[in-house]
This record gives structure tokens, sequence and C-alpha cells, in this order.
């Protein structure tokens, strides 16, 4: 089974996301849960786009003679605004609303005015731009939103761009997807978390600081929890968790050795075991505990990271692998496939915008590398030039 089948497969028991109402000011990272839909334009009014005179039609019809224009009010930004006295300007400032008989609005550097200080009397044009049309440097109702358009979809991930829009928009709160609450258990008598008390052979607990934080990243909550290799300590814990959590993510214990904790409690009632057609991170599951879903992730570091990123990421997201995969173009030394297997291999941009491999595919490589790149098995190969396919890591 390949990655894509197998996650459309883990997919069909994904945990069922929530909604919550939080501050737009609070949103930055969530997903939004509804379209948010314009109820009114913006800019709402005219509104001047430079600093300058705003002059109506037949000031500006003298004015390209060369005559001087008189200058009949000041509008700095936020002030109410004032008419034109026919064949007159009035001074704007940027984001000020021009009058409604405003042609153009002619900025400051075009003419013999000062930059600061008060309004002058009167100004006279010292250059025009070619091809002057009416509405220059005027930003017209709705010209950035206009009434009913959709700004943000739901789904999407709420940037700094997005939290600027709604407050653009007035709104002060959005509903959002809550986060899911992750419970990541760490197995294996192996590892440790304190070196110094440890009195026998051990490996530094890697995948519950890497796992944790990878949740986080991907905007749910971890709760994190260490076991080794006893089947009745295996149990409890999951007993603890599944009544609080809303998915629960294993590593390690999945093969087919003596002591693999995770098929030995599970796999009887609970989960299904399997190899995938990948390298790294061959062995995975899945199940159910109650109705909590499972996902059972290989313990190798590089292997737990590559799952996480390609299974657990499409969980928490409720996206298909397949549609997560992108499109680039590949600039380094040839990649064989491997003969059984999809390989999956760190990648980095080039300052031209393309991507290049690893020489290893380490977990100490994946942590400089932007992308994880997608080695069709044999007889597939990657030459440079190649459109491949990547994710994002």
């Amino acid at each position: 089974m390949e990655p894509e089948e197998y996650c459309r497969l883990i997919l069909s028991s994904a945990p069922k996301s929530t909604e919550e109402t939080i501050p737009t000011v609070s949103a930055h990272g969530r997903i939004a849960a509804e379209d948010v839909i314009a109820d009114s334009p913006i800019p709402s009014f005219a509104t001047s786009a430079m600093d300058g005179f705003a002059l109506d039609e037949s000031a500006l019809t003298s004015a390209r003679t060369g005559a001087e224009v008189d200058v009949h009010g000041d509008v700095p930004a936020g002030a109410i605004p004032v008419d034109i006295t026919p064949g007159a300007a009035v001074r704007v400032m940027t984001g000020a609303q021009v009058p409604t008989t405003a042609e153009v609005v002619v900025p400051v550097e075009f003419t013999d005015a000062n930059r600061t200080g008060r309004a002058p009397d009167r100004i006279r044009i010292t250059s025009w731009p070619q091809g002057l049309r009416p509405g220059w440097n005027i930003r017209a109702v709705g010209e950035d939103t206009r009434r009913g358009d959709t700004v943000i979809t739901a789904g999407e991930v709420i940037n700094s761009a997005s939290v600027g829009t709604l407050a653009m928009m007035g709104r002060e709160a959005i509903r959002v997807r809550r986060p899911l609450t992750i419970g990541l258990i760490v197995t294996g008598d192996e590892l440790v978390t304190d070196s110094a008390t440890s009195t026998q052979p051990f490996i530094h607990n890697s995948n519950l600081p890497m796992l944790s934080s990878a949740i986080a990243a991907a905007g749910a909550i971890p709760v994190e929890r260490s076991c080794g290799d006893d089947p009745a300590a295996f149990r409890q814990i999951i007993d603890e968790l599944r009544d609080s959590v809303d998915l629960i993510i294993t590593t390690g214990g999945i093969s087919a050795g003596a002591f693999e904790v995770v098929r030995q409690v599970l796999s009887d009632d609970h989960s299904t075991f399997l190899r995938l057609s990948m390298r790294p991170g061959g062995p995975q599951g899945h199940g159910h505990v109650a109705d909590v879903p499972l996902l059972h992730l290989p313990g190798t570091p590089t292997g737990a990271f590559l799952s996480f990123h390609l299974f657990a990421r499409s969980v928490i997201a409720a996206r298909p692998l397949s549609s997560r995969w992108k499109k680039a173009v590949y600039a380094g030394a040839e990649i064989t496939g491997h003969s059984k297997a999809v390989s999956l291999v760190p990648g980095r941009f080039t300052d031209g915008g393309e991507i290049v491999a690893f020489d290893r595919s380490r977990l100490r490589d994946f942590a400089g590398a932007e992308v994880i790149i997608r080695v069709p098995r044999a007889p597939g190969v990657i030459h440079p030039g190649d459109v491949i396919t990547v994710l994002d890591c």
C-alpha cells in the first residue's frame, strides 16, 4: 500500500473538529470555521491615495493651461470632508475622504506647494503624468473589497493579513475550529529523558519533544506520555487518555519483535498494523479505542518524523495526503527510486526557487530541510529539470 492510499484509509476515522468563537486579535494561526463575507465595501467612501490636492473638472481644465488654482479647504485623514468650490482645489491627505466632485488628486510633489505646513492659498501644477485619467489617485468605494466578497474561506489558516482584513471590516470575532487535543505516547524501555539517572544502556528520547513540538506547530494541543515495554503500563496510559483527547498517537512497538508493546496490547481488538511501500517509515498502524482514533507511528526518529508529516498532519487538517503534495522543479543530482518503495528524501530550495536533495535521509538532514521529496519507486528516476512532488516540512 502506498502512502496516499493509506492516508485515505485513516482519514475515514479522523476526529471530528468542533468550533468556537474567538476575538479577531487572537485568531492568528487558527483555522477558520466559516466563510467571512464582506457586509460593506472597503473603502466605504472614496479616499485619497496620496497627499495632495483634489481638483474638480473645471479646476483641472484651468490647471492644464498653466494657471494657478485657488485652494479652499484642508482635509486631514479622519476629518469631515469639505465640498470643492467650483474651479478650486481642496488639500487632502492620504486616507482622507475626497469631495464627491473631485476629478483627480494631484500629489503635492507635482505642484509648487510646500509638503508641510498650512495649506497654501493657491497652487500651480508643475508637472503632469502621461495618460492622466479621471479618478487619478482616488480610491473608489469598494476598490479593495466589494460588499458580498468572500474575504476568508472556511478551512483557511488565519495569518496576520487575515487578522488585518477582519479588523479592516470591523469584525471583532470569528468562528474557528477548536484545536484538537492529541495524546502522544512514546514507547520503549531504551528511551530516557534524564540520562543522569540511567544505569543501563539508553537512547535519548528524541521522539517525545520532536513530535510534541510538531503537534503544537500543527495547531493542536499535545498531551505527553512516555512508556516502557510493559503492556499493563501502556494499557493504563491508553485508558487514562481516551476520555480527554481527540486522537492518540503512539511511536514504537509496532514491528515484529518480541517486545512490541503497542501491537501486543491493541492488535486483537483495536488496531490494524501493516507495512507501507515507503522508506523510511514503512511500519504503520491505525485503530480506535472507544471513540478515539489511534495512529501508530514507527519508533525510529526519522520514520516517526516523516510519518507525522505525511499522516498525522493530514488527519489533523482533515486533508488527504494526495491534495497536500506540491509541485517544484528539481535542480540537484539524479535520484534513482528504490525498487520496492516510495523514497522520502530531504530537500531545500536554491536561490532560484528550485529544489535540491540532501545526500542522506537522516534526522539531522531533515533538520536542515525545507521540503520532503517524493521519489517514485524504481524504475522511476528524478533528473535535473524534472517537475517533482514535494511536501512542506
